[in-house]
Parts: structure tokens; sequence; C-alpha cells
């Protein structure tokens, strides 16, 4: 058995390590990813190269924000089950890495048998035995390699999915929040409006009873007031729709120590990523890396149909002891007995079916070569379209806030000169209205700059990975 053994793993060590028939990967056409962006909107940070993604505490500035992130993180359902992904497929992995070492098996037992002799009479025989045993297919091809390296790409894309769905995660809990505060903004802007249009209408009232005014101007003040009143209830159920939403994510209830408050210190929530950076860094986006990963298990995949179209060589060895009788069996009265069965297997029909899988595993490995292009040119337009945005929003914001300040004025001015009876009260309708509107965009722009940064921190790939993905080293 020693001598068995010894050759066995001879052999092993003989072949491990051995070549495979995956087919080298092409490097990435430079014409998928643009060398720069289109918008260069920090020309400092052209200059620092060095900045990626934002790591995560410092590009949230909000200390309750950070609060409801870290809830989410720790009890979302689809991080959970993203990790738990990440374990499934890492058993897959250690499967498959086992069949680069020999099993071996004890086995014990014994045989009973009754016999009919030449006198017609009946004898029985008893025979017992210990014996140990293994097997080890050969990879003299690199089918057992290809495998193997695989299930191990594929493992590696599982976890920069998980990755994946953990930056998703952040920016939907950030952006859930900052709705939440713009709508609770929106609704105290509401009722701002109402118990100012209350007053206008009741002044209207006063002046309808004393003649001054007309019945129209009565009914255009009382219109306006309820058009606010509908806006305020209208507010107040898209706050609880908010709450819940973050209940959602954050799998337990919104406290009151955790609602957003001030939201006119917004611009300091969240830090605005740079944009001057290297547009290569979008290759280490996680969906990025894990569509690199799953290029790779497929193309992998190649090489274990090509290994299909040669031999394949099996060894199997036993040894162990034998004995008639069981009180004999490990005393030394048993006999020694060994088995030694080498295997080979040769293709040589099976109706076109190693080279269908072959062809299989070529259209896959295709299919994510142009997956894998195809999430670049998604991540770069999202990019993009972000730094789009960022190039303009503080000139719209600064805008806006020109509008409502002239509109502001206007209003003023209308509203004194209707007091004193020199203006119509359809001026101040109409300027009141137009201040309501454009003081309801200038919080949507706020909100629209926020999620602006949000998009570009999420964009760029973040800088999260799971805490328990345990990254394989031993290839």
């Amino acid at each position: 058995m020693f001598k068995i053994t010894l050759f066995i793993s001879i052999a092993l060590l003989f072949f491990t390590g051995c070549f495979t028939l995956s087919p080298e990967l092409e490097p990435l056409d430079t014409k998928v990813i643009p060398l720069e962006w289109k918008n260069k909107i920090d020309s400092n940070a052209v200059e620092n190269n060095a900045q990626k993604q934002l790591i995560l505490e410092d590009f949230i500035q909000n200390e309750l924000l950070k609060k409801v992130v870290a809830l989410a993180i720790q009890n979302n359902k689809d991080l959970k089950i993203a990790l738990l992904n990440i374990e499934s497929v890492r058993a897959t992995y250690r499967i498959a890495k086992a069949d680069n070492f020999p099993h071996v098996n004890i086995n014990s037992g014994a045989t009973n048998t009754r016999n009919i002799n030449s006198s017609n009479g009946s004898t029985i025989s008893r025979n017992y035995f210990a014996n140990i045993g293994a097997s080890y297919e050969i990879d003299l091809f690199g089918k057992i390699k290809s495998l193997n390296e695989s299930a191990l790409q594929s493992y590696l894309s599982t976890q920069f999915a998980a990755n994946t769905t953990k930056v998703s995660l952040i920016a939907q809990t950030i952006t859930a929040w900052m709705t939440l505060a713009a709508h609770r903004e929106q609704l105290k802007l509401s009722l701002e409006t109402v118990e100012n249009l209350k007053k206008a209408y009741e002044l209207t009232q006063k002046r309808f009873n004393a003649g001054v005014v007309s019945k129209a101007d009565v009914l255009g003040a009382y219109a306006l007031l309820k058009n606010a009143q509908i806006n305020v209830i209208s507010y107040t159920t898209l706050v609880e729709q908010d709450k819940n939403a973050v209940e959602l994510l954050i799998a337990q209830p919104l406290s009151e120590e955790l609602l957003p408050k001030e939201f006119n210190d917004y611009e300091n929530w969240l830090m605005v990523p740079k944009a001057g950076i290297s547009s290569s860094v979008l290759l280490t986006r996680p969906d990025i890396k894990e569509a690199e990963y799953h290029l790779k298990a497929k193309n992998a995949n190649i090489g274990a149909a090509r290994a299909a179209f040669f031999p394949s060589i099996s060894l199997t060895a036993n040894t162990g002891i034998a004995s008639k009788s069981l009180s004999s069996l490990f005393d030394g009265g048993a006999q020694s007995v060994w088995s030694f069965s080498p295997h080979i297997t040769i293709p040589i029909f099976n109706a076109g079916q190693n080279r269908a899988n072959l062809d299989y595993s070529y259209a896959q490995r295709d299919i994510a070569i142009a997956q894998y292009e195809k999430v670049i040119q998604i991540a770069f337009r999202e990019v993009s379209d972000a730094l789009a945005i960022r190039a303009t929003i503080n000139k719209q914001i600064e805008k806006q806030k020109e509008l409502v300040d002239a509109i502001f004025k206007s209003y003023e001015i209308s509203l004194n000169s209707y007091k004193i009876g020199m203006g119509s009260y359809l001026n101040v309708l109409i300027s009141q209205r137009s201040l309501y509107i454009a003081q309801q965009t200038l919080i949507e722009k706020y909100q629209e700059d926020l999620n602006n940064r949000v998009s570009l921190y999420s964009a760029l790939g973040g800088s999260e990975n799971v805490e328990n993905a345990k990254e394989i080293k031993d290839k």
C-alpha cells in the first residue's frame, strides 16, 4: 500500500499545477471606456488623481444621516441575502477545490456464505476485512483546474455583487432620508403659506364688509387659501410615506430623534465628490468587477470543455487485511490484500456532445464580454450624467434664489399697494402664487443638489466592502 500511495502522491505532485486549455482573454477595447470625462467641474481635482471613491464616513457629514445609514447596513434584508449568497458560492468553490486532492475512504465489513459441498452437505464460510482506499483523477489536460478556476471566479463575482448591493443600499437610504427632509421642508413652507393666506383672507373679508373690495377678491383669497391647505394635506401624506420608505430600508421604526432637521443647512450634509479624476477609476466599481469575474468564470469553462476532448485518467488503489475470523483480523493472523486500478477514458463518439458543450462555452464567454463592456458603458454614462448636472446645479440654485427674492419683493409691493387701495387684489393673488411656486422649486433644487452628490458617490463606485466577505487568496 505504501508503494501505491507513493505512486499516487508522485502523480499528484507531477500533474498539479499543469496547464489549462482556457484561452487568454483579450485586453479591453480602449473605445469601450473614454480616457476622460466630458465635464471637468473641478480643475484642482485633475491634479489629484490619487483620490478615487469617497470613504463613506467622509462623504456623509450629517450625524443623524450617519446613524440612519448604519442602521440600514446592520438590518437591511437585501444586504443579508447578498451575504448569504456569498456563503453559498464560497461553499461551491470549496466543493470544486476538493477535486484537486485524492479521495480516501476506510471500509470494513464481513461476508457470510452458505454453500453446498460435493456430499450434498452445507458449509458456512465467513470472511472479515478492513481496508483503506484512495482514488484520484489525474488532471492531465487541466479540466479540474479550469472548473476550480471557474468556481473561484464565480465566488469573487458574487462577493463584488454584495459590494454593489451595499453601495446601492447606502445610496437608497441617503436618498430616501433626504426626500423625507425635502418633503418636511415643503410641508413647513405650506403651513407658513396657509397662515399668511389666512391673514390675507381675513383682511379681504374685512375690506369687503366695508364695501372697499368686491366679492371676487374674497373668493380669490378663499380659493388660494384652500389650495394651500390641500398642499398641506398632500405633503403630510408624502412625509408619512417617506418615513415608511426609510423604515423599510433600516428594517425598524424611524425614531423622532433621527428625523431630518434644519434643511437650510443641507449644503453641509454631504461632501461633493471630486470630478477631475481619471475615468479608469470606473474599472474598480463593484458591479464592473462583478462582471469582470463573471467573464473570467465563463472563460475558464472553455478550458474544461476543451479538456473533454482528451482522455481522462483515474487512479484507484485499495489495501487492507482479511481474515476468516473476526478475532484474528487484527492480531497477525490476517492476510494483506490490495488492488490497484488505473482507469483511462478516451472519448470516441458522443454524437457531437463535446463540440456542442464547447460551442456553448464560447457563446457564454462572448455574452459575458458584451455584458462586461455594457456595464462599463452604463457606468460611464451615469457618471457623465451626474457631472452634467453638477456643472450647472449651483448656477440653477443661485438663479432660483434670485427669482424668489424678486417675486417676494413684487409680492410685498402688490400687497402694500392693495392695503392702501392703490392696486388690485388680482396682482396680490398672482404674486402670492408665483412666490409659493418659486419657493417650492428652490427646495426641489436643493434636493436635486443632494441627489446629484449621491449619484456621483454611487456612480464612482463608492468604497464599501461587505464586512464578512472573506477573500480567498490561495488559488
